[in-house]
C-alpha cells in the first residue's frame, strides 16, 4: 500500500497494511541541536529531511502566512504588533501577500507530481480565525477585544477569510493537499480560551464560508490546537471539522474518551511526549494505552507536539522502532 492510500484509508476508517510513520510536528531546534552531537548528520536541519533519514513516510507541509515580508514581527511571543482598529488599517499594506505569489510553485509542482504517484502526502497550513488576531494584536490585547474591540476582530477576520480562500484556490490550481490544518491554539490545560457563545460570534461564520471550499476538494480539515480541546471539538464539529491535534497529554487530553463521546472524529498525535525520557518500558506502555482506539482507525499517532530537547538521539530511535511496531499491531486483527 503506498503512502497516500495508507493515510487516505486510515483517515476513511478502512483497514490498512500499516499505520503511517509520520512525526507529524517538525522537531524543536534545540532537539536537533542536541541530535547533532549525537549522531545526527549536521547538514539535516530542515523537517522532510529528517524524516527521510529517520525512514518516515513522505508528508510535507506548506505553511501560507498573510503576511508580506515587510510585515513587523512582534518584540516577543505574544507581544502583537498593533492596537487597534486603526493600526490594523495601518498595517495592511504589509499584509495579504498575493496568494499566486505566496505559493512556491516550482516546489508544489514537484510534490504534486509524488503525490500523484502516491509517493507523498501534502498538507497546508492556514492561519485560524482565533490564531490570527492574537498575533496582530498579542495575547491579552486580543483577549480584551473581544469585548472592547469586536469590529477590530472582525474586520481581520473577513480580510484573513478572502486571504485564505485565494490561496486555497491558487494552491489546488497547482497541487491539492490531502489535509489542511487550521492554526488556532485557543485552549490550555483547563480548556478553551474564550466561551462557546465567543466561538460562535468571531470564528464559526469565517468557518461556515471556507469549510465548505475545503471539502468540495477532497481535503480533509484539521484544526491544530494545543490544550486541552474536548470543549472544542462540539463547536468545530458543529462548522464542518471533524479532525483534531495534537491531543496533548499533559493537558489532559484522553483520546479513549475523546473517541468514546465522538466516534467519527480524526486524530493526529496523542502521543506522550513526555514518557520519551524514562526508558523502553515507559514509552511502550504509552503505545499499549493507545493501542485499542489506534485499531479504530481515523488515528495518525505521533508525538503530543514536538519532541524536548530532554529526549537523547537514542531514546528517540527508540520510539521510532516501536512506532513502527504498533503501526503493525494496530493494523492487524486482535489476537483471539
Amino acid at each position: 500500500m503506498d503512502v497516500r492510500t495508507r493515510f487516505q484509508r486510515l483517515m476513511r476508517f478502512e483497514p490498512v497494511d500499516r499505520l503511517p510513520l509520520l512525526e507529524w510536528a517538525t522537531w524543536w531546534d534545540k532537539t536537533i541541536e542536541r541530535w547533532h552531537g549525537e549522531g545526527l548528520p549536521p547538514e539535516l536541519v530542515e523537517g522532510g529531511a529528517i524524516r527521510d533519514y529517520f525512514g518516515q513516510d513522505a508528508y510535507r507541509q506548506t505553511w501560507i502566512p498573510p503576511r508580506k515580508p515587510s510585515c513587523p514581527a512582534p518584540a516577543y511571543h505574544g507581544a502583537g504588533i498593533l492596537a487597534d482598529l486603526q493600526g490594523y488599517e495601518d498595517m495592511r499594506p504589509h499584509l495579504y501577500p498575493d496568494a499566486r505569489e505566496a505559493i512556491d510553485t516550482a516546489t508544489l509542482e514537484s510534490w504534486a507530481e509524488r503525490q500523484a504517484r502516491g509517493e507523498m502526502v501534502v498538507w497546508l497550513t492556514l492561519e485560524g480565525f482565533f490564531w490570527y488576531p492574537r498575533t496582530l494584536l498579542g495575547i491579552q490585547r486580543h483577549l480584551c477585544a473581544f469585548y472592547e474591540q469586536p469590529e477590530t476582530l472582525h474586520a481581520m477576520n473577513r480580510d484573513l477569510l478572502e486571504f485564505n480562500l485565494a490561496v486555497l484556490e491558487a494552491l489546488c490550481a497547482v497541487c491539492t493537499p490531502d489535509f489542511v490544518t487550521f492554526a488556532e491554539d485557543m485552549a490550555y490545560r483547563s480548556g478553551p480560551m474564550i466561551s462557546r457563545a465567543l466561538f460562535d460570534e468571531f470564528q464559526a461564520p469565517y468557518y461556515r464560508r471556507i469549510v465548505p471550499q475545503v471539502l468540495e476538494r477532497g481535503i480533509i480539515p484539521f484544526v491544530d490546537s494545543d490544550g486541552r480541546v474536548e470543549q472544542l471539538i462540539r463547536w468545530f464539529l458543529d462548522v464542518g471539522i471533524d479532525g483534531f491535534l495534537p491531543l496533548e497529554r499533559q493537558a489532559g487530553c484522553d483520546v479513549a474518551a475523546i473517541r468514546a463521546g465522538h466516534p467519527g472524529v480524526r486524530f493526529i498525535g496523542g502521543y506522550d511526549k513526555m514518557c520519551m525520557t524514562l526508558g523502553e518500558a515507559a514509552m511502550r506502555a504509552e503505545f499499549d494505552r493507545l493501542l485499542p482506539v489506534l485499531r479504530q482507525g481515523g488515528f495518525l499517532v505521533g508525538v503530543d507536539h514536538q519532541t524536548p530537547p530532554a529526549v537523547p538521539l537514542d531514546a528517540y530511535r527508540v520510539y521510532l522502532r516501536l512506532l513502527e511496531e504498533y503501526a503493525i499491531k494496530a493494523a492487524a486483527p486482535p489476537a483471539a
